[in-house]
């Protein structure tokens, strides 16, 4: 019988033990004692963006050479990572950002360059022709699954996050029935047909709202020479979205690495890198593994050794003036979070984002809480709602 408490108690001491090591962690890397540390630490509540223990060594504030701008002050804690995007951008605003279907029948019908959907699953009577083949039930898409003529394809959830329920699909065998995934595993058609209707994740994804099937993309080729990995490399552009127009204020290019089919960051946990891209030029400026203190920088990718620093993403001109295009588009929504796939056909729209997470965009030395974008909150967020922005 455990008694109570202990658990937590146990959670706590695990907590504690991690922060005795990136405590020591970054006194190897810098110097800088435990006790200086600590005043850091402490100093960090006047700033106003709530950084704590976990964003002072997640960001590498511990070390002020590291740090770009106005240094500590620019941060945004985890704390305030939901209410930052929730006070730029209103509930009734959002849904284009949450469900796909729908962003996708706006996003085409203005001329937005999306990725073009070959099918999709839905209980409606109807869909838009944006959405490609009606699939209107589960046999349906059954019978869409066993063509191999459609291989590969890109399956995902139209209301879902951080990759909950998508899939790389490389193949069809008609004798097993099985589909082959990118890392090499497979799946029966019954079993993947289980997402179209029930839930992979209560939190993120919801199955009434639909399923997209796209014709798999295909890399930029000097994306590909670089990783020699199929899967999409995205990048994610941040971009204040106001009267004045659109200025992209951070741009983060998302590595996935093998046996990842998706190149979600999720705190590290998945091996993908990131790369810092200088918002003029598309060029990479630095890149690394995960978290700080436990990261480290890439010169060169880890799997085929070619050198990363410099290389420059392809039509960088292009993505720019996508996220021009978006903003008159998505007029309400004052902070964008948009995710481009380079391709060979150039770049494409895969989503936009509302609650986007801001660890990736500040995990490189500059944070989202400049004098530039204090002032923009300041003008267009609502401090009766959000008492927060009163202390910036």
């Amino acid at each position: 019988m455990q008694i109570p408490g202990t658990r937590a108690l146990g959670s706590r001491l695990s907590q504690l033990h991690e922060y005795r090591e990136w405590a020591l962690l970054a006194q190897e890397q810098t110097g800088k004692g435990i006790l200086t540390q600590v005043r850091e630490i402490h100093a960090l509540k006047s700033l106003g963006g709530q950084c704590g223990i976990t964003d002072y060594y997640w960001f590498k504030l511990y070390a002020d050479e590291y740090l770009n701008g106005g240094g500590a002050r620019d941060f945004l804690g985890w704390r305030l990572q939901g209410q930052f995007n929730l006070a730029l951008n209103p509930r009734h605003v959002v849904l284009p950002a949450w469900d796909k279907c729908v962003f996708m029948q706006m996003a085409t019908s203005a001329g937005l360059p999306v990725a073009p959907v070959l099918a999709c699953f839905h209980p409606a009577g109807r869909i838009a022709e944006s959405l490609g083949v009606h699939l209107k039930t589960v046999k349906d898409a059954a019978a869409f699954l066993r063509d191999p003529s459609l291989y590969p394809l890109f399956c995902k959830p139209a209301y879902s996050q951080q990759g909950y329920g998508s899939a790389y699909l490389a193949g069809y065998d008609a004798a097993t029935d099985r589909l082959d995934l990118l890392d090499g595993r497979s799946i029966t058609v019954d079993d993947f047909l289980k997402r179209l209707e029930e839930t992979v994740d209560r939190r993120y994804h919801k199955p009434q709202c639909g399923f997209l099937f796209q014709q798999s993309l295909t890399l930029a080729p000097e994306i590909r020479a670089l990783t020699q990995w199929s899967a999409i490399c995205g990048v994610r552009i941040i971009c204040l979205n106001g009267p004045d127009g659109v200025k992209p204020v951070r741009a983060i290019w998302k590595i996935a690495v093998p046996p990842n089919h998706v190149d979600n960051f999720s705190l590290g946990k998945y091996g993908n890198l990131l790369a810092n891209v200088d918002l003029e030029s598309g060029e990479i400026t630095r890149v690394i593994g995960g978290l700080w203190p436990k990261t480290q920088v890439y010169s060169h990718h880890p799997i085929t050794g070619l050198p990363l620093a410099g290389f420059r993403i392809p039509g960088w001109d292009k993505v720019l003036h996508a996220c021009r295009m978006g903003g008159v588009v998505f007029p309400l929504m004052r902070i964008h979070h948009w995710d481009f796939a380079i391709t060979d056909k150039g770049p494409m729209i895969l989503e936009l984002n509302d609650l986007g997470g801001t660890e990736i965009a500040q995990v490189h030395g500059h944070g989202l809480l400049t004098e530039e974008i204090r002032e923009f909150i300041k003008r267009h967020a609502n401090p009766g709602m959000h008492p927060w922005i009163r202390t910036l």
